[in-house]
Formats: C-alpha cells, structure tokens, sequence
C-alpha cells in the first residue's frame, strides 16, 4: 500500500453560486476544446483571497479551525462580475469590478492565515487584482492571440452577493472545498 504524501496544497477563496460557476464553466470548456486547455477546469469558478500553499497533511484539522475562527465584518459583500480581461499571454479571466469591500476582505483572511501559519504562508506582494480564472498557464502563445479574440468579443454580466469565505484542497487533481465559514 503506497504511503500518502504528508503535504497538500491549499487555497482560501469565495466561491460563485452554482448558477455564475455553470456558465464560467461553460468558457473553460470552450477553451479545452478549442486550444486543450484544462487547468482551469480542477476548480469552481471562485476568486482567490490567500494564494495556494503547501501544507503538512497533519495540520488540516489547525487550518480548518484557523478559517473558523475569521472574523469580519467584511460580509456580505456584493460582487459584480463584468466580461473578460487577461494578465498577458497567460491568463484569460472573467473580470470583477473593483470593490473596496472585497479588497479589505482579502487583506483580513491572508492575516488570519499568516498569523497561524507565518512559515507557511507568506503575504501575497502583488496588488490584488479579483478575477474568476477561464485559463491559465497552459495556454500555448501562439493560441492566446486566438482565444482573446473570441473572449473580447464575449459578454458575461452576473452578480452574486456572499457571506461565505472557502477553504479549497487539491485532491486527486481536483480542487474540493473542505471547509467554509459563513461570517
């Protein structure tokens, strides 16, 4: 019987509704059949708040308890999300209007997280920028050119209000929620 790994990668994010997820699903889907893009596809449509992260298999039952115990006053927060953008030839993304509210709530959950978890996990450096991920890191240069000229010409128009913050797992090559906390 094989050994299991001692580590897991881990992620905190706020999940879409069923409903958005369905139609973001709908692009990845797209992009797969089209240039055989299927990274994306191991998560539900979500919008990361702390970045993935190793872990040791036997400090789940801690991270789960840290993600209990958030706090904020940060939810319900109203998210609207509006067509397609990319982060250069890497990443083809639905956009998510600029929210101030959400952007605190990132700031709140990485400190929760970095509080318990310093060497672990480690403050996100880049500017946040919330975004719902259609494909990411294996798109081939040559069909990005392609794919954002499908995407700039798409419209996707949805908003959902939350009050519920993921933990997210990677498993058998899935990303799973574990856990949530409604605040």
């Amino acid at each position: 019987m094989p050994v299991p790994d001692p580590y897991s990668m881990y992620f905190v994010a706020v999940s879409c509704p069923a409903a958005i997820n369905d139609k973001v699903q709908k692009h990845k889907l797209w992009m797969r059949d089209h240039f055989g893009c299927t990274v994306a596809l191991k998560s539900a449509a979500h919008i990361t708040l702390v970045t993935p992260f190793w872990l040791k298999n036997e400090s789940e039952q801690l991270l789960t308890d840290t993600l209990q115990s958030f706090q904020t006053d940060k939810l319900p927060v109203e998210i609207q999300l509006q067509n397609f953008s990319h982060f250069s030839d890497r990443v083809i993304f639905v956009t998510v209007d600029e929210n101030q509210q959400l952007g605190i709530l990132r700031k709140e959950t990485e400190d929760h997280f970095i509080q318990s978890f310093r060497n672990i996990i480690k403050p996100d450096e880049r500017p946040f920028h919330p975004h719902v991920t259609i494909a990411n890191r294996d798109i081939k240069p040559g069909d990005f050119i392609k794919a954002w000229e499908h995407f700039s010409k798409e419209k996707l128009e949805e908003s959902f209000r939350t009050n519920t913050v993921s933990l997210l797992k990677l498993t058998a090559e899935k990303w799973t929620v574990i856990a949530e906390k409604q605040c």
